[in-house]
């Protein structure tokens, strides 16, 4: 083990949960399509740090358009979409999901997607986070 982790938080320090987190914001442009995400595309979005929570808001302009969140690229999902391992989010819908991950992968299931994300971030290095797989996740 490297002598880097020997005195920081790592994946079970309760207090790292329990301190307000540090903001990370991305997304698209909210004045054009800049960094939308194309029907049928995946994008991953990494964190630099291992989260707290997530929110996720599509904020599309076609009524059509569908936001998926999934912890695994899609193709590693097995009978992905029927095995609902994902979360989807209609036009103008936003969630909140309380949770520690390292990344997480998005995409546009109808139509082109615009989107925001907002994490709360812990101070335990994503070195740390376990890879997220199993039922529910990639089954």
């Amino acid at each position: 083990m490297s002598s880097s982790f020997i005195y920081s938080s790592g994946i079970q320090h309760v207090g790292s949960y329990q301190v307000a987190g540090r903001p990370y914001i991305t997304g698209s442009n909210i004045a054009s399509t800049e960094n939308s995400i194309i029907s049928g595309d995946e994008i991953k979005v990494e964190f630099p740090n291992v989260t707290k929570s997530i929110s996720l808001w599509n904020y599309s302009t076609d009524p059509n358009s569908k936001l998926r969140l999934t912890f695994v690229p899609t193709g590693s999902i097995s009978n992905h979409p029927s095995s609902n391992c994902y979360y989807e989010l209609a036009q103008n819908e936003t969630v909140t999901l309380s949770l520690k991950c390292k990344e997480v992968y998005l995409s546009a299931d109808s139509g082109d997607v615009l989107w925001k994300l907002y994490a709360s971030l812990t101070s335990i290095a994503p070195e740390r986070m376990y890879a997220l797989t199993g039922s529910g996740i990639s089954e």
